[in-house]
């Protein structure tokens, strides 16, 4: 899985508008649940316990980060930590290029150079 699959749903009406004040906010909102996944795939890795981690997944599940419900059902159902972690690392990885690209997109002086961002983005 790559960030160019998971969020073509954002990426698309990117690619035709960024300048639009819904386009504006959809990154916004996008980078504030960004973040939040981050935070809560970090909780996750550092949790304590086999429970207190499990629950932070369900919670993630049934709320805000449905959009990820196959990794985090992979991450739930690893056999060990180090298997669940090396899946929560690879998460991560995905979700700081994600960041990364939506920064872009962010600060970019014109629609043609947020076009230029998205066209490496958008699967075809």
């Amino acid at each position: 899985m790559d960030v160019y699959y998971k969020f073509q749903d954002v990426f698309h009406p990117l690619n035709y508008d960024s300048t639009s004040e819904r386009n504006k906010e959809k990154v916004l909102r996008e980078q504030m649940m960004t973040g939040d996944f981050i935070g809560t795939l970090i909780n996750v890795k550092n949790a304590d316990t086999k429970q207190e981690r499990d629950e932070m997944l369900r919670e993630a599940l049934s709320d805000r980060h449905k959009r990820f419900a196959p990794e985090l059902i992979k991450i739930l159902e690893a056999p060990t930590r180090r298997d669940g972690n090396r899946e929560v690392d690879s998460l991560l990885v995905l979700m700081y290029e994600y960041a990364g690209i939506l920064a872009a997109v962010k600060h970019a002086s014109s629609h043609e150079e947020v076009q230029k961002i998205i066209q490496n983005c958008l699967e075809y």
